[in-house]
């Protein structure tokens, strides 16, 4: 099989995660880092055996690759993926696929026009488990869909290393919405939000905790709440170095006939020593033998499946555009006290 080539633009954790993945593919071969941190781009470069760029436009227009992964900060979509599809580049954009509709819309017309793949990256559609309990919802065995509530929350030192760039409505309630929309794919009829403030509103002006409430047109509810202020010593050990950290996660859904409940927090993995208790990832990109394993690579590898075969990728682009209108909606709610109909007007 002939290589497929790939380049990625944004050397931050996902995009490393991804190009690290993508590099070890016997299938696959990466073609260029971009990134305006020269030095992050050098260093995520040399571990793919790719050259490094600081701009996307002269890696694009000199590599030429199949592929691009699109992994700049969120507000930074809309250029470096449109100019991608603009040169036949086939797109996994990391979530959100935006901050704004009109840059979602962007993306979207760009990839319509070039007739290239549109995946957006929600890991959780390739976590096992959650997998499952779409499969479960999907063929009925716990009746009607009645409601969900997801808890995603995240330790207060991704908030400091975020510096207030973007809401956790934004960055971490979008993957719960994605998960509820993909159990119930019905149209939500009104969006209702509360924020908290804690901490890290006193220190970046965002708010510590939301709750958001999905009114779904036929009756159906759905609930996610997200945050990223638990304390410092949440996940804060250092060693082993392989075993990283996770945050306080949920998913509970009922249905008429029965229940599934989802804690995802142990991650079936433990250990104690003279830092504490630690649950280490197991799940999302744990190291096994120096490689990334995990839901990442199944992501990543559903992604090139796609192009190889022409499918539709299991995460479209409009699934990220529906999940990024129901955070824009209940930011909004936050912001005039009240609950919020959909569509979203601008």
């Amino acid at each position: 099989m002939a290589d497929l080539t790939f380049a990625v633009i944004g050397a931050g954790f996902m995009g490393r995660n991804l190009a690290r993945v993508g590099a070890a593919l016997p299938y696959a071969r990466c073609v260029g880092v971009a990134d305006l941190d020269e030095a992050r781009a050098q260093a995520l470069a040399r571990e793919c055996n790719a050259p490094a760029y600081r701009d996307y436009e002269t890696m694009l227009a000199r590599e030429r690759p199949v592929a691009v992964i699109v992994a700049t900060p969120e507000m930074h979509h809309r250029e470096p993926a449109v100019a991608a599809a603009q040169a036949g580049c086939h797109l996994l954009v990391e979530k959100p696929l935006a901050t704004t509709l009109e840059d979602a819309d962007a993306i979207l017309e760009a990839c319509a026009q070039a007739g290239t793949t549109l995946m957006t990256g929600y890991i959780l559609r390739f976590e096992p488990a959650y997998a499952l309990i779409q499969a479960a919802v999907a063929e009925g065995s716990i009746g009607r869909f009645l409601s969900a509530y997801a808890r995603r929350n995240a330790g207060i030192r991704e908030a400091r290393r975020l510096g207030g760039r973007c809401s956790v409505l934004t960055y971490l309630a979008v993957h719960d919405i994605d998960q509820i929309l993909w159990y119930h794919p019905v149209p939500i009829a009104r969006v209702h939000a509360r924020g908290l403030r804690g901490r890290v509103w006193e220190e970046l002006g965002v708010h510590d905790y939301t709750w958001t409430q999905m009114e779904f047109a036929d009756g159906a509810l759905g609930v996610v709440e997200s945050g990223w202020g638990l304390p410092e010593t949440w996940a804060a050990w250092q060693r082993p170095q392989e075993w990283g950290g996770f945050g306080d996660v949920q998913m509970n859904v009922i249905g008429t006939e029965g229940v599934v409940n989802l804690n995802f927090t142990p991650m079936d993995l433990r250990g104690c020593d003279r830092e504490g208790w630690k649950f280490p990832d197991t799940r999302h990109w744990p190291q096994v033998q120096g490689r990334l394993a995990g839901a990442v690579k199944e992501e990543l590898e559903h992604f090139f499946t796609c192009i190889l075969e022409g499918r539709e990728p299991l995460v479209t682009g409009q699934d990220g555009r529906r999940s990024l209108e129901i955070a824009l909606a209940a930011q909004r709610s936050l912001e005039v006290g009240a609950p919020v109909a959909l569509p979203l007007q601008p």
